[in-house]
């Protein structure tokens, strides 16, 4: 049975400078890394690894993969300044600057950028521009996301999720069953007329089993049931965890989607 959509109705932007360092150590705590995988077919495309930059690093989930590929020196954009301080303080080798991305004053001459489940928080046209300033030639762009619900993918647990979130107000990257991460004809398209080429998608798949504690911290550390009044919240979060127990006596199983975007600046 097909699950019910919702259009997309995203909440301000703004929203993901402020709503992940409210709770900082519960989303670094529940939220999932990324697969080795993508840090090395990134790493296979960068032309050099002298200066990269990330946009949104939040916790640094992505940050250890980004700096296990050997950067001389490595940027760090992170606009809320209670995640930058977590941050700088796990990786003082960095240089942080807490800013916009869109906003922030930087010289040029990037090998990467990257933005790890972070791009939806930001002005898509004008952060596409700044990238492709800021790259330098052949350098490469890479953006990804964790997608933890999704439609027709076999994931019973989301499916059984959804429901409760339809009438919810949503961040700009998706709706109750579908994220836009995994559009490709859209991201295709969005960085072809942006100016870059070799434009390339991989898609990683993950499945895991989550107890009633551990489904209820995940949805805890979304942003859209962190913006929830506090008796929305709390309802929802006990329905969640009581689904677990209920439907999948205590252990749900659940599927996890990572698409990866990879393009390149070309030469002039």
């Amino acid at each position: 049975m097909a699950l019910p959509s919702h259009p997309l109705s995203p909440f301000s932007r703004d929203v993901g400078r402020t709503v992940f360092g409210r709770d900082i150590e519960g989303y670094h705590n529940i939220r999932p890394g990324y697969p080795d995988d993508l840090f090395a077919i990134i790493g296979d495309r960068v032309p050099a690894r002298h200066l990269f930059g990330e946009i949104g690093p939040g916790t640094g989930l992505a940050t250890t993969g980004l700096l296990g590929l050997k950067p001389e020196h490595f940027v760090a954009f992170e606009p809320d300044s209670a995640l930058a301080e977590f941050l700088i303080a796990q990786f003082p080798e960095l240089e942080l600057i807490d800013q916009d991305f869109c906003v922030a004053q930087v010289e040029g001459g990037f090998d990467l950028i990257a933005s790890a489940s972070s791009f939806h928080w930001l002005d898509a046209g004008q952060a596409l521009r700044k990238a492709h300033d800021l790259l330098r030639d052949n350098g490469i762009l890479a953006i990804w996301w964790n997608v933890y619900r999704e439609e027709g993918i076999g994931d019973r647990f989301a499916e059984a999720v959804t429901p409760y979130l339809i009438d919810l107000e949503l961040p700009p990257s998706q709706t109750a069953s579908h994220h836009y991460g995994l559009d490709t004809k859209f991201h295709f398209a969005r960085l072809r007329n942006a100016g870059f080429t070799d434009v390339g998608y991989h898609l990683f798949r993950r499945e895991r089993t989550l107890t009633p504690v551990d489904a209820r911290a995940l949805y805890a550390s979304f942003s859209l049931v962190r913006i929830l009044s506090p008796d929305r919240r709390e309802f929802l979060l006990n329905t969640i965890e009581s689904i677990v127990r209920e439907q999948f006596g205590g252990a749900a199983p659940s599927v996890l989607l990572t698409p990866l975007y990879l393009a390149r600046k070309p030469s002039l």
